[in-house]
């Protein structure tokens, strides 16, 4: 085609354009079809998110119900931050877990309908090895929390028997404390005192037919 008519065509095509040619643009943030891309997961990421949030908070109540009990937590300030911090801390955990188990899921996806290239296998083995690696580390922080709970749960004990004062044993084998209260006994200390008994040999009496339980004499308190 020659200039001359390349010139005639565009004119012929100016002629025939609207005069007012911006009707014809999209305006910003109009959906325009075929140029809207579509989603590639249906993960709602915000809801997921405070569900990761709700996960990590029975994770860790679960896994100090053992050690320290609910009344004490909501009795401490220390303790009820503590645990806000350390439910912040796991639920990010949970989240960067989730979000790459979605983006992995999202790959396979893509490959399923065609899209498959050299560098996609690469990404999905280096997410394999990141969600391995953050499923380890889920694992050694909560049991990593768990040891900071029973490390405040010996303070404290240690704290009480400190207030209570210095503790002495008397001649019936109980430990008594400082302000008179009786400091109580697991099933073996409860045994070897017996048997130091039977050895020193205060009393040949049972109270039982069966003869084992002695007749440990009891004296009162000034």
């Amino acid at each position: 085609m020659k200039i001359k008519d390349e010139r005639d065509e565009l004119k012929k095509m100016l002629n025939n354009s609207p005069k007012e040619i911006n009707k014809n643009v999209p305006e910003s943030g109009e959906t325009i079809p075929g140029l809207q891309a579509e989603p590639v997961t249906d993960v709602n990421f915000d809801e997921l998110k405070l569900k990761c949030e709700v996960d990590a908070r029975i994770m860790i109540t679960n896994a100090i119900s053992f050690i320290i009990p609910q009344d004490m937590i909501e009795n401490n300030s220390y303790l009820q931050n503590k645990l806000e911090v350390d439910v912040i801390s796991l639920a990010s955990m949970i989240y960067q877990l989730r979000t790459n188990e979605v983006m992995q899921k999202a790959l396979i996806d893509q490959v399923n309908l065609g899209m498959v290239n050299a560098r996609m296998f690469e990404v999905f083995s280096g997410m394999s090895k990141t969600i391995g690696e953050l499923n380890k580390q889920l694992i050694q922080t909560v049991e990593a929390i768990k040891e900071t709970y029973k490390t405040f749960r010996e303070d404290v004990k240690e704290k009480r028997t400190e207030a209570l004062g210095p503790s002495t044993q008397g001649p019936t084998g109980m430990l008594t404390t400082g302000d008179g209260s009786v400091v109580t006994r697991g099933t073996k200390e409860l045994i070897n005192n017996v048997k130091r008994l039977k050895k020193q040999n205060i009393d040949d009496n049972f109270i039982d037919d069966a003869q084992l339980i002695p007749n440990i004499p009891i004296e009162p308190n000034n």
